[in-house]
């Protein structure tokens, strides 16, 4: 009753539009403007942070920042200036980071470096003025670059993408300065148009100081570009034809280490990838003889329950554009839910790459219509047939924080027989609910159908949130069918309604102290059989602690499980059989992490209590040192003891550990060992980016595995890929 009467308010008020919390909620929100100065091609900066070019002198600056961390509303600590030019060709920024001789904190200058320990300027642009659909970019004081795109009005974050775009940083006595080239070809924009939707927030590190432009509030996240300000003043430019053309050449060598013939194979390829924006705001892409051997290895995981692990995608052809297949609520009732996963195409079920042909795909928007379109051709593989692979996305904007949509998919890669899914979805956000309260709405219903009727099934998933600025709620369910089975898709359980509920309160504390502010998060979640038989239960306080101002963090957690397992499975590596029957349980733990602002950093977690019929107590220890910006050492390491009587228990271990490199913003070399106990198999990994130009990179990824058995460690498999792709634009 509940979920009906939130959904039937927020329907109400639609199709409502965004307003500063200090105006009457029926008006609209004013959004601030910056300009944007023209210039001629030949009067354009010189890429090089140093600010000194004449242009600059009298360009348009967009207007003083505003503190929303730690303390909302007050004036910066120190002065940033931000200016804003174009030519033809690109969209400039210059940015003034003032602060004091010794307090700016610059370790991160690897390209795409997750940069929260570092001072850094992000940025948020949407071209197309969708308010749905937005690009991220941030250059750190180290002079790291990176971007993402924000999809589905900032529910989904894809850091992995990349497009074109250069950055250079300073330093001195004053602070930090950097400039920015944006080539109008690396966006999607509207044909003529003369503004975009803008936002831009610097980060002080060492007094964890957050500072923004617009919409300078607590409650309302940074990355939804409903809430973004406005840039206006752009002229006349020049993208080209559209056309960009991505080539590569690569060499694999690999060989058995294990086997009689342990000979290197090799394995020389070349393909590609083909882009052209058929319009500002939609672009084709092809490819052909596809090759991921760049990609960075996935993290060790050991399943302690009878559902599937859940592994990111990674891959770059799969993550340009992916939010534009971003459907329904994807975890609403605690279930994991997704009827399109890309990681599905090209990745056999244990991990093993499955050759792709070709494929295409069409991405972007015409007027209020989002559209995704892909089409995949894989090739044979030792476990599966040639297959065709494809889905199908149209999302249409009913207002700025209003969409309805549709997707299809067909084709199965496992190649087991025919299977098809289709879905359609309803999102909805209405800005200020109650007080400082929004409310977002997100509904979704999908079939599935296929060869025999085990795979005629449907899910059903209705998703409510809510933020303030110290309380977040939510509250959704998800109804999946036995036969639901998305192919293309991923589900971590089926035959289940699921409901969650959950309420996050972070009172803030007034200047002065060390606490920031308190934790308090409670959730409670249940889990039936599609026919009404419980199945899973859980309440739980899952957080009660503190922040302090350094963003130092601790906690601990209690809650009480009840779990029916239906039929007797095993555990770790099918050594410990887990019984059918009922099983209530009691854990509690803490966690306690360390502020990233340091050079150094850590984490600690432990956890206790009952396991089945018996018991498990869980640790995890991870740290982290920047020694320089030159050189960066982590380790982690989890083990998860279980007791589940006699004969019946175990210890797993999962141990890694990084040592990366980097040389300068465009050469760094990553190096990665990891251990789980499980497969007692030791792998490395190491990895060089070389990106000698601007969409032009050079890779060399060589991996080594050895099997640890009887106390002696024995040599499996090594390889070593190179690969060189060179992006050219026209």
């Amino acid at each position: 009753m509940l979920l009906g009467r939130l959904l039937l308010i927020a329907l109400a008020g639609f199709p409502a539009r965004a307003q500063d919390p200090g105006q009457d909620p029926g008006a609209e929100r004013v959004r601030k403007i910056a300009q944007v100065g023209r210039i001629a091609e030949r009067d354009a900066p010189k890429i090089d942070g140093r600010l000194d070019d004449a242009c600059w002198r009298d360009a348009p600056a967009i207007g003083e920042l505003t503190m929303v961390e730690p303390w909302e509303g007050r004036a910066p600590t120190q002065p940033t200036v931000v200016k804003l030019l174009h030519d033809r060709d690109h969209l400039y920024f210059a940015l003034w980071c003032y602060d004091e001789p010794g307090a700016v904190v610059a370790t991160m200058r690897a390209r795409d470096a997750r940069l929260d320990p570092d001072d850094r300027v992000e940025i948020i642009l949407d071209p197309l003025e969708s308010r749905q659909i937005a690009y991220f970019f941030q250059i750190g004081a180290a002079g790291s670059l990176g971007d993402g795109l924000i999809s589905a009005n900032g529910n989904k974050f894809d850091k992995p993408w990349d497009t074109i775009w250069s950055g250079r940083v300073t330093r001195s006595d004053e602070g930090w300065f950097a400039e920015l080239a944006i080539p109008f070809r690396s966006l999607p924009r509207r044909e003529g148009a003369r503004t975009w939707g803008f936002n831009l927030r610097r980060h002080a590190r060492s007094r964890s100081e957050a500072y923004q432009w617009d919409n300078a509030r607590q409650q309302v996240s940074f990355f939804r570009p409903s809430e973004l300000g406005t840039i206006e003043g752009f002229e006349e430019i020049d993208a080209g034809i559209g056309l960009e053309v991505v080539p590569y050449v690569s060499a694999n060598l690999s060989r058995d280490r294990s086997a009689v013939d342990d000979g290197w194979d090799f394995e020389p390829d070349a393909g590609g990838e083909i882009y052209w924006r058929i319009t500002p705001s939609m672009k084709l892409a092809t490819t052909v003889f596809t090759d991921f051997a760049e990609t960075e290895a996935d993290g060790r995981q050991i399943n302690l329950n009878r559902f599937p692990l859940f592994f990111p995608e990674k891959r770059d052809f799969f993550l340009d554009g992916s939010g534009y297949f971003a459907f329904g609520a994807s975890s609403a009732g605690n279930t994991t839910f997704l009827p399109y996963f890309s990681r599905r195409i090209g990745l056999a079920g244990d991990g093993t790459p499955i050759p792709l042909l070709a494929g295409i795909k069409l991405t972007g928007r015409s007027g209020p219509f989002e559209v995704g379109l892909l089409d995949v051709q894989a090739d044979d593989s030792p476990t599966t047939e040639r297959e065709n692979l494809a889905v199908a996305r149209v999302r249409y904007s009913l207002a700025e924080e209003t969409a309805v949509g549709v997707i299809a998919t067909n084709g199965n890669p496992q190649s087991t027989g025919d299977n098809s899914v289709f879905g359609a979805d309803f999102y909805h956000r209405w800005p200020r609910f109650v007080g400082d309260l929004d409310l977002q709405v997100q509904l979704d219903v999908a079939g599935s159908n296929g060869v025999g009727d085990t795979t005629d099934g449907e899910s059903l998933g209705v998703d409510l949130r809510s933020r303030g600025r110290e309380w977040q709620l939510g509250a959704g369910t998800r109804w999946i069918s036995d036969e639901f089975t998305p192919a293309l898709g991923f589900v971590s359980r089926r035959g289940t309604r699921a409901a969650e509920f959950e309420a996050g309160y972070r009172p803030r504390v007034d200047e002065g102290g060390s606490v920031r502010n308190w934790i308090v998060v409670g959730s409670a979640r249940r889990n039936e059989s599609w026919h009404g038989d419980p199945q899973e239960s859980r309440l739980g306080l899952d957080q009660l602690g503190f922040q302090l101002q350094s963003e130092d963090t601790a906690y601990v957690f209690a809650y009480d499980k009840f779990e029916r397992v239906e039929s007797d499975f095993t555990l770790f590596d099918g050594s410990t059989v887990v019984f059918a029957g009922d099983y209530r349980n009691t854990r509690a733990g803490a966690r306690l992490s360390t502020s990233e602002g340091r050079p150094w950093n850590g984490e600690v977690r432990f956890e206790t209590g009952g396991f089945f019929d018996g018991h498990s107590d869980d640790v995890a220890v991870e740290g982290s040192w920047r020694t320089s910006a030159l050189l960066h050492l982590g380790a982690d390491y989890r083990t998860t003891h279980v007791d589940l009587g006699p004969g019946r228990g175990f210890t797993t271990q999962i141990a890694a550990a990084r040592v990366d490199l980097h040389f300068s913003p465009s050469l760094s070399v990553y190096n990665l060992v990891q251990y789980d106990n499980e497969s007692d198999v030791i792998g490395w990994q190491s990895r060089l980016r070389w990106v000698y130009d601007e969409g032009c990179d050079f890779f060399a990824v060589l991996g080594t595995s050895w099997l640890r058995e009887d106390g002696a460690v024995a040599p499996v498999d090594q390889s070593l890929a190179l690969k060189l792709q060179h992006t050219l634009r026209f």
